[in-house]
């Protein structure tokens, strides 16, 4: 018998015996749990230490201060560190020596800015400024008090006199004062603020509130004299015009020339008397012009009522 198909017969035979057997089932792996994550605490943040303060801030400071102790006592005269001691009817003023002072303290803050390393120094630094110029508007401002107040008590002087020509140019200058004189009191009050006087041992928050009314008093005051002045001038060369009328034998027209003035006079004196009546504490320095040109109107009222009596 050929071996190799007695093999191939067999196979079959083979096949079944060992089907016959039960199978083992296989194994089912049991899953793993998985572990759960492990939170990483967060770092806590450092603190950034505050740094050193600048020894050269510090100096420079120190020279502002001091430039600035030194720029007050010049804008006083140098006899006292009283800024209310200076009105608008002080006879010298030095400003172009204050300013000059505070060019100086204007170069110290500027060096001290660029050196600072500390919030305190810079606070320091930016309040000093600020006081800087304070100063420096407050000394624009009290030159333009101080001209408008000599400008209006020659103004007076030459219409006293009857001398209109002269008192045009002197109400010119008072004019002119009255305008100046609003922006740097403007910008201090809507600008600045008594806060920054902490900076400096010359000046204090109340020094400060002081000065900055007095500045404005004073100014209020001026306007309201310039227009008074100006008003005035304009009465008084009407009843000299009516005066010219009447010589002429143009009577009607003098009387009405004359009426004008009157009603222009008479209202300038009201306006006058009111301001005296309730006249600002801090711009006393006004007073006595004040008076003056109100008894001005009063006695050119009075002569332009005789012309108009003597010829309506």
């Amino acid at each position: 018998m050929d071996r190799r198909a007695f093999l191939v017969a067999l196979t079959p035979l083979v096949a079944g015996c060992f089907g016959g057997q039960r199978s083992q089932p296989t194994a089912t792996a049991t899953p793993t749990e998985t572990p759960e994550p492990t939170e990483t605490p967060e770092p806590t943040p450092t603190e950034t230490p505050e740094p050193e303060a600048s020894a050269a801030a510090d100096q420079q400071i120190d020279a502002a201060q001091d430039k600035f102790s030194e720029a007050v006592y010049l804008f006083t005269g140098g006899v006292t560190d009283d800024l209310l001691s200076v009105t608008a009817d002080t006879d010298s003023f030095r400003a172009r020596d204050v300013l000059l002072r505070l060019d100086g303290v204007q170069e110290a803050i500027a060096e001290a800015e660029s050196e600072a390393t500390t919030d305190q120094q810079r606070s320091t630094v930016e309040a000093l400024d600020a006081m800087q110029r304070f100063l420096t508007l407050a000394t624009d401002a009290q030159s333009w008090l101080i001209d408008g107040h000599d400008a209006l008590t020659e103004a007076y002087a030459h219409m006293d006199d009857d001398d209109f020509g002269d008192a045009e140019d002197d109400i010119d200058r008072v004019e002119t004062a009255a305008e100046e004189v609003s922006e740097p009191t403007t910008t201090i009050g809507e600008e600045l603020d008594a806060t920054s006087a902490s900076a400096t041992d010359v000046v204090d928050e109340d020094e400060y509130e002081e000065k900055v009314t007095q500045l404005t008093d004073e100014a209020d005051v001026l306007d309201t004299l310039s227009d008074a002045a100006g008003d005035i001038r304009n009465g008084a060369s009407m009843v000299e015009r009516a005066r010219d009328e009447a010589d002429d034998g143009r009577t009607d027209r003098a009387a009405d020339t004359a009426d004008r003035a009157y009603d222009v006079l008479t209202d300038v004196e009201d306006r006058l008397d009111d301001l005296l009546d309730d006249f600002p504490e801090r711009a006393t320095a006004f007073e006595d012009v004040a008076d003056d040109l109100r008894y001005l109107a009063s006695r050119q009222a009075a002569d332009a009522d005789t012309v108009y009596e003597n010829y309506a």
